[in-house]
């Protein structure tokens, strides 16, 4: 069996790949950044008309598991999805796409599996653009929506300006006053994997993939601090009501369908930087 997994420079694409199970192989799709030493690339700009049809075409993978996004241009977030739907859509492959949690308003948390989007900033329309261009093109896609995803050892870019500026004495400020639910990326990958294996009928749908703790960014600093042995009075405590732009307060997800996987996710308090997890 073949994977073809979107986004394979990112954090999740990336450890996708590397946890790939017994039965499957993987190819991985690149824009900018490189692939991780050993991966069967393919550097593409997934938004470009056609270009994911012709990829598709060409590798005909079983499944393609949609990670990549952009940060910074949420067109290209729009775009490169609708490419990759329609990819799927034409050439019957089965499509898990990687969504969100940012796009609910934040007012109506924990949010079910079936809640509708509403998002209240860019990012979180553009990925809710995204999900609805998945249901037109492939009814029977798995919609994922997930939280933050972090590293057990600090890598991802959320943990890592973190664990840096205090590791040498500078203070930072995180908002206690916005809550997720995040998740351990090898736990996410993992539970990823559980969908894939599932028969066809049983894997379409929206699942939410998060972590089993409500946690505000300061609670997820305080626990960066304990892992990694870091001070945790260089950290100041600020609203994120604050802030200029519309911001989400609450997106905790429940995930009720998660529950039936063999794969669960683990506190994110309870894991060390080297990913065992701790009694």
């Amino acid at each position: 069996m073949r994977a073809l997994i979107t986004g394979g420079a990112g954090l999740l694409g990336s450890e996708l790949a590397r946890c790939t199970p017994a039965g499957w192989s993987t190819e991985v799709t690149i824009r900018e950044r490189p692939a991780s030493a050993g991966l069967k690339a393919h550097r593409i700009d997934l938004a470009q008309p056609l270009a994911a049809f012709d990829l598709v075409e060409r590798r005909r993978p079983d499944v393609v598991i949609h990670t990549a996004y952009s940060k910074t241009d949420q067109r290209l977030t729009v775009d490169s999805t609708t490419e990759v739907a329609a990819a799927c859509a034409a050439l019957d492959i089965a499509l898990v796409h990687v969504s969100t949690d940012a796009l609910f308003d934040g007012d109506h948390a924990p949010y079910a599996e079936s809640a509708e989007p509403a998002p209240i900033h860019a990012y979180g329309r553009a990925k809710a653009l995204a999900e609805a261009a998945v249901r037109e093109a492939c009814p029977d896609a798995a919609i994922v929506r997930t939280s933050l995803i972090l590293a057990p050892d600090g890598t991802d870019s959320t943990s890592a300006w973190v664990v840096e500026r205090l590791r040498s004495g500078e203070r930072v400020t995180l908002f206690d006053d916005e809550f997720r639910a995040p998740i351990l990326v090898d736990d996410l990958a993992s539970q990823l994997w559980d969908i894939v294996s599932l028969p066809a009928g049983e894997r379409s749908g929206v699942w939410h993939l998060v972590g089993p703790e409500r946690l505000s960014r300061v609670d997820v600093g305080r626990i960066l601090c304990r892992r990694f042995g870091l001070d945790e009075s260089l950290i100041d405590v600020a609203s994120a009501a604050s802030m200029g732009e519309p911001r989400p307060r609450d997106v905790t997800l429940s995930s009720e369908r998660s529950s039936r996987l063999p794969s669960q996710a683990r506190p994110i308090g309870k894991v060390s930087a080297h990913g065992e997890t701790n009694r």
